[in-house]
């Protein structure tokens, strides 16, 4: 099994909580999406300026399962792993977790799809990022 990459942490601060002291899940969409910046940064993806042509992944599918409460003052790391590699798009799975503990808090499957910037259509992974891709696919999802 591929260890997980280690992209962020993250703090449950009183103003990221609601009426309950949990964390909202605006918050978590927030922390996985940028996680998703950080795993394409890890895995040295290129990705180019606004009018820049090139290929980039693009987020076409995101479901988030909540696990465990995150309350005021928690403490959470974020990691990825690769659970597929097709032709055009790959599947992830990014973890949160409480960092003292490792208990699970929220896990998020994400689809990216890679995305011709100029052409606006679904193109083929780049082959340096798809061995790196390969290189790090989860055998136990």
């Amino acid at each position: 099994m591929a260890e997980p990459l280690f992209l962020n942490s993250i703090v449950a601060h009183q103003w990221h909580c609601d009426h309950f002291g949990h964390l909202n899940s605006r918050h978590y969409a927030a922390a996985f999406d940028d996680a998703l910046f950080l795993f394409w940064g890890q895995l040295g993806a290129i990705i180019p300026g606004r009018d820049e042509a090139g290929t980039i992944p693009v987020t076409a599918e995101m479901r988030t399962t909540f696990q465990s409460e995150t309350l005021v003052g928690t403490i959470a790391n974020l990691r990825g792993r690769v659970l597929r590699v097709g032709g055009k798009s790959v599947s992830l799975r990014l973890e949160m977790v409480e960092a003292q503990s490792d208990r699970p808090l929220a896990t998020c499957e994400v689809v990216e799809v890679f995305f011709d910037m100029q052409a606006r259509e679904s193109r083929p992974i780049p082959d340096a990022l798809r061995d790196r891709l390969l290189a790090a696919v989860d055998a136990a999802p």
